[in-house]
């Protein structure tokens, strides 16, 4: 991100978040003790929460910086940016609570606090949701966006440079590669070219305006990287970063930790952790209690016209593999359908000789994906979450080995990226789908793919009562 850019976005995040803060201290004394509208037996006066909320808007944006929320690093990310919205809150909270002491007799209600708290979080939480919209629509049209230059051109340097280019709403703009062994002007990838050696690097980056060097270790020589580590401490006008070579290999994050400034990285055993476990998990139990209890009738309904429309039993059990390569039984409403083909094909319409003989309640049940309503027992239990990737039964490993670490990295979900691309897929195309999904998590993609899901679901529906009209 150049220099005037990253001053502008500062700038503007400052200038918000202070209106920000002063808006929710305002609002908690005005819910609280200016509306009249609770019970308050001392002075309603404003003045002295006005000169609090002077004084504490410099405080609480000092505290956000010190939570990096003026980081270049940490804006316009993640989720974690939330996160530090919440702390800085909090901090501000505990901030004026302190300054109350210095004034013995001044009395400050304690619901103003908790309010302001409150206010505060979704305040500031919502203009920086708003900012970022305007910001990635910027970074569309070349704003805010550091341009990068990797360095290293192997497999894993081409997948770090296809993973970064996937959103113009990144802010990553890569240029191209330096490498050691590839002729300058190799094109390496889409339009990415090799734009020179190392030793090039400091001339290049002046020339391109680079401000972000992403070095890939196991693709340099030794005598190279000692080089490129030994300019990381000297350069100006570019930062030096480093990518494990096992990018490719990993879905999940990693820790950096220091033991006697020995620096070990500890790969995490999950994709998701933190605030997103914490997002994708209310989201899972929430909406799963929800949609259970609303179709409570309607699977009742199902239950008992498999019982009347066919011998045998209402549930079928599926062992699969969960999380973490723990083991569970999936949930399904009896179809008939011969085989297992479903945890790894998405397509029903792939299996016309498997569907014919199914019962017609259980064809239907499978065309729509309704057999998999009983699975919202499986999400409540904690071995499914409503959006993951396919499951995958045990008798079926072999097939997918070669992304089964990663596959395994996640819970599986009832439904998944499979919906959003809704045609017949090879195994490798179905894979390639959910190890997009596995890596490009949002609690935003979530959302959009059980709104899909929903919308799939209706369209079906429409189809089969249109079908059904026309063959009477």
């Amino acid at each position: 991100m150049r220099d005037n850019d990253r001053r502008l976005l500062v700038i503007s995040l400052l200038i918000a978040d202070g209106l920000a803060i002063a808006f929710a201290l305002y609002l908690a004394y005005y819910v609280r003790i200016g509306s009249g509208w609770l019970p308050y037996q001392v002075s309603r006066e404003f003045s002295p929460y006005g000169r609090r909320i002077l004084i504490a808007v410099p405080i609480w944006l000092s505290l956000f910086a010190f939570c990096h929320l003026y980081d270049a690093d940490y804006l316009l990310g993640g989720p974690q940016e939330y996160a530090n919205v919440v702390t800085g809150c909090t901090f501000g909270v505990v901030a004026l609570m302190l300054l109350g002491f210095w004034e013995k007799d001044l009395f400050l209600s304690r619901a103003w606090f908790a309010l302001s708290w409150l206010f505060s979080v979704i305040t500031v939480g919502g203009v920086r949701f708003g900012l970022r919209r305007v910001g990635y629509r910027l970074r569309r049209r070349g704003l805010f966006v550091r341009r990068t230059i990797i360095l290293g051109a192997n497999e894993h340097g081409r997948a770090i440079a296809v993973q970064l280019g996937l959103a113009a709403s990144s802010g990553v703009d890569v240029v191209g590669f330096v490498d050691d062994f590839l002729p300058v002007g190799t094109q390496v990838i889409n339009e990415l070219q090799v734009l020179g050696r190392p030793r090039d690097l400091a001339q290049l980056t002046k020339e391109l305006r680079v401000s972000e060097v992403i070095v890939v270790p196991n693709a340099l020589a030794w005598e190279t990287f000692r080089e490129i580590i030994r300019l990381a401490s000297t350069t100006d006008g570019f930062e030096i970063k480093l990518s494990p070579g096992y990018y490719e290999m990993l879905t999940t994050g990693v820790r950096v930790e220091y033991r006697n400034f020995v620096p070990l990285i500890s790969i995490e055993r999950a994709r998701i952790t933190g605030i997103d476990a914490w997002l994708k998990s209310l989201l899972d139990y929430g909406l799963a209690l929800l949609a259970l209890v609303v179709l409570a009738p309607f699977m009742a309904l199902i239950a008992v016209g498999i019982k009347l429309t066919s011998t045998g039993p209402i549930l079928e059990r599926h062992q699969v593999l969960g999380c973490q390569n723990e083991r569970f039984h999936t949930l399904k409403f009896r179809t008939g359908l011969t085989g297992n083909p479903r945890p790894i094909f998405a397509n029903p319409l792939s299996f016309p000789r498997e569907l014919a003989a199914c019962y017609p309640l259980g064809r239907w049940l499978f065309r729509t994906g309704l057999d998999k309503l009983p699975q919202l027992f499986n999400v409540l239990k904690g071995e499914m979450s409503l959006v993951g990737p396919r499951t995958i039964s045990v008798g079926s490993t072999d097939a997918c080995e070669q992304w089964l670490l990663n596959l395994l990295t996640m819970k599986p979900g009832i439904t998944g990226p499979w919906v959003v691309a809704g045609q017949k897929r090879s195994l490798e195309e179905e894979m390639r789908l959910d190890m997009y999904y596995i890596r490009n998590w949002t609690i935003w993609a979530d959302l959009h793919i059980l709104f899909q899901t929903l919308k799939r679901l209706v369209r079906q529906g429409r189809g089969q009562a249109e079908s059904t009209s026309r063959s009477e």
